[in-house]
């Protein structure tokens, strides 16, 4: 069915659609029918005329710049779903130095300008659309960063970040400071700290490699770690982990002394763990050895509590456990008064201290 329309078109847009004209003579009619069938392609490669006129816009250098990495075996086509799932599961874990160097040249840049360009080069180089900026008032060696992502699929993003934040520990010595997270966009702070050649700092640990030591140990002892994973899981939360010298203690029937213990992970003289820090390492601690059910914490200054619930029932037990729990908070200076009841233990920080 034909449809005949009226329609009127600035002399700007007959311009632009001087090469459908010429392709089909000067006929109107046909050069609009063109226009709709390339708009129909467009809409359903890209979603939106928005999309569809960035990517339309694209410097044709890009898709040559890939066809020839692809065809270099540089770089791979990847289902996105795939792309997704992979970087799902390498949440957590540091990127060796050696990737990071190829993802983001050293020797390319010396300024803080210059990464910035760098990056939003190097996301359009990817297709990735993630908009990166860059602000510090010393673009050479600076004290402090902001750096803004934007954009893009929040995965990509992420790891984008990643590298990004491990190429600056390394060659700039900057550690994150603060991370601030939207559904779209991700503002990280940085901050310049003293650190050896290949550490990497405790703020990338935290926010970045979270799971990376993880990894490595299940990595290097799997057998051992994947057991103990399933012995777990039978024993629904009722198996303990103690170590060795622990247990032979509790086998001899003494009271354990895990000073030496929280010392190695705290990397500090028992006393001098400031109290709150030290109420914290015990819960984190004893919770992990699955010694008891669960610790509550008050850590307000002058009415610091524990508050303990377990599920033992024989009392000389019980009197152990006050025993053994008391060695390790006295230990760091300072005293408790002990009230039990049925599964609760309370110790409350003494004002005689």
């Amino acid at each position: 069915m034909l449809i005949r329309k009226n329609i009127s078109l600035d002399e700007k847009y007959l311009k632009k659609l001087q090469p459908l004209l010429d392709k089909n003579n000067g006929n109107l009619s046909a050069a609009i029918r063109d226009a709709i069938v390339l708009t129909d392609v467009a809409l359903k490669n890209h979603g939106t005329i928005e999309k569809s006129i960035e990517m339309l816009n694209a410097p044709a250098h890009s898709s040559r710049i890939q066809g020839d990495l692809i065809e270099s075996g540089d770089k791979v086509i990847i289902n996105q779903l795939t792309l997704q799932w992979l970087l799902e599961i390498s949440k957590g874990i540091i990127i060796d130095t050696e990737i990071v160097n190829e993802f983001i040249n050293p020797f390319d840049i010396q300024t803080m300008a210059e990464l910035d360009d760098y990056l939003n080069k190097l996301s359009k180089e990817f297709d990735w659309n993630i908009e990166v900026s860059i602000f510090c008032e010393d673009m050479l060696t600076p004290e402090t960063v902001t750096i803004m992502f934007s954009k893009g699929n929040p995965h990509i993003q992420d790891f984008f970040a990643k590298n990004v934040a491990l190429f600056l520990a390394k060659w700039k010595h900057l550690d994150i400071d603060k991370i601030y997270r939207r559904s779209k966009s991700m503002r990280i702070d940085f901050k310049r700290i003293s650190m050896g050649p290949e550490e990497v700092p405790s703020g990338i640990r935290e926010h970045f490699g979270y799971l990376d030591e993880i990894c490595k140990e299940v990595q290097k002892r799997p057998e051992f770690w994947s057991e103990l994973v399933h012995l777990h899981r039978i024993a629904i939360n009722g198996l303990i982990t103690i170590p060795q010298c622990q247990f032979e203690d509790f086998v001899l029937g003494n009271a354990p002394d895990d000073v030496m213990m929280f010392e190695m992970i705290s990397k500090q003289y028992i006393r001098e763990i400031p109290l709150h820090e030290y109420l914290l390492l015990f819960k984190k601690v004893i919770l992990t050895m699955q010694i008891v059910n669960n610790i509550e914490i008050q850590l307000e200054p002058g009415h610091e509590s524990i508050k303990i619930q377990h599920e033992y029932k024989n009392e000389n037990m019980v009197s152990k456990l006050i025993h053994y729990f008391s060695n390790i908070l006295e230990a760091n200076g300072h005293t408790y008064d002990v009230t039990n009841s049925g599964s609760l233990i309370f110790f409350k920080h003494s004002s005689k201290n």
